[in-house]
């Protein structure tokens, strides 16, 4: 078997478990009122899973700003940006379909001017797509800068101020979600992720001594009751939820993803994994990205027939919501990339047998 950076699988399918836990949460918080126990267990694995955005950059990061790797501008176009861009596209246009059949007083084609704002916009959850673009569209230039040790640290440095300190000084005036708004790009968002990216290739490039580490972790513990109990506190002041410690580019995020990021690394060093969990991990491995784009329809379909989180305490519910969620969407996506497998296949089929007879 070819040899796989298994932690980085691992963090793949934590992350995309985390992303469907805080989608589940999200739609069922404003149930219950601020301070009681099924609100502060909701904001408790709210806080910690949102690590989830960061670890995901992180992880691309660490293949894609790779030197050893061989990456042309063109096939990062014509590749990796091209499959983001049809992802998009045919997810916004599900997404805005579903969107109308859900709402039966409005017409499928409302307006055609917002239908396609709709689309350009994205589903809420479609925004990483278009942030995860605007970074490949960077990566010619930040791989020259990991050839350099002390000016791949110096863009840490940056984009960590310029696209996460300063954002979180100014409470977000553009959330770290947004897609298209009146000013264009945002370079300080795009910045911030762009951060992580390079964060995720020093991180697995060094060695760090074990004092470096756990200075790591305790940061990374500092940055989780960060974005617990300030939530909790700040929320129970203002009597409303209060969200900025949630955003992706805030430091307690940061330091929160990157201590994380350092655990499983060094944690799953030593472990001698077996071929069929070897097979189970990349499997799972391979269909988050479908998971990722698929979940939210799943969750949204599940809520409109009544099934949510109130049937039982939040602590027993919302993991069998998370698990529900999780299996039909891994079904959904396991059968459409079936599907579309025949149909490239035979599609290759005649192409081929075309240019034969030619």
């Amino acid at each position: 078997m070819k040899q796989r950076v298994w932690f980085a699988d691992v963090l793949r399918i934590v992350a995309i478990i985390m992303v469907i836990l805080i989608h589940v949460i999200s739609k069922d918080t404003h149930r219950y009122d601020l301070g009681t126990y099924q609100w502060q267990f909701m904001n408790l694995l709210n806080g910690i899973s949102r690590i989830c955005v960061p670890l995901l950059f992180m992880v691309s990061g660490m293949f894609f700003l790779d030197p050893k790797k061989e990456l042309e501008p063109k096939t990062m176009y014509t590749k990796y940006i091209w499959r983001l861009v049809r992802a998009f596209l045919f997810w916004s246009i599900i997404y805005v379909v579903m969107s109308r059949f859900r709402q039966a007083d409005q017409p499928i084609v409302d307006e055609v001017d917002q239908t396609m704002l709709e689309i350009v916009q994205g589903y809420f959850h479609l925004w990483f797509l278009y942030r995860l673009t605007e970074v490949y569209i960077m990566t010619p230039f930040l791989r020259p800068l990991t050839r350099d040790k002390q000016l791949a640290l110096y863009f840490l440095l940056v984009s960590f101020v310029v696209g996460i300190l300063i954002p979180t000084i100014n409470q977000f005036p553009v959330r770290s979600t947004a897609t298209v708004v009146d000013n264009g790009l945002n370079v300080d968002i795009t910045l911030g992720y762009a951060g992580y990216f390079m964060a995720g290739y020093v991180l697995n490039q060094v060695q760090l001594k074990k004092n470096w580490r756990y200075g790591i972790y305790l940061l990374g513990l500092g940055g989780f009751a960060v974005t617990i109990i300030g939530t909790a506190i700040r929320s129970m002041q203002d009597g409303v939820m209060y969200s900025l410690f949630y955003e992706y580019l805030t430091p307690n995020v940061f330091f929160a993803a990157i201590a994380t990021f350092v655990w499983f690394k060094y944690a799953m060093e030593p472990i001698e994994l077996s071929e069929r969990v070897k097979k189970t991990i990349i499997h799972f491995s391979k269909y988050s990205f479908g998971i990722y784009l698929i979940h939210v329809l799943v969750r949204d379909l599940i809520w409109d027939r009544g099934l949510n989180t109130t049937f039982a305490t939040p602590v027993l519910s919302i993991p069998i919501m998370v698990i529900f969620v999780g299996a039909v969407s891994y079904a959904l996506i396991w059968v459409l990339m079936r599907i579309w497998k025949i149909i490239t296949t035979k599609w290759r089929k005649v192409t081929n047998n075309k240019l034969e007879t030619q």
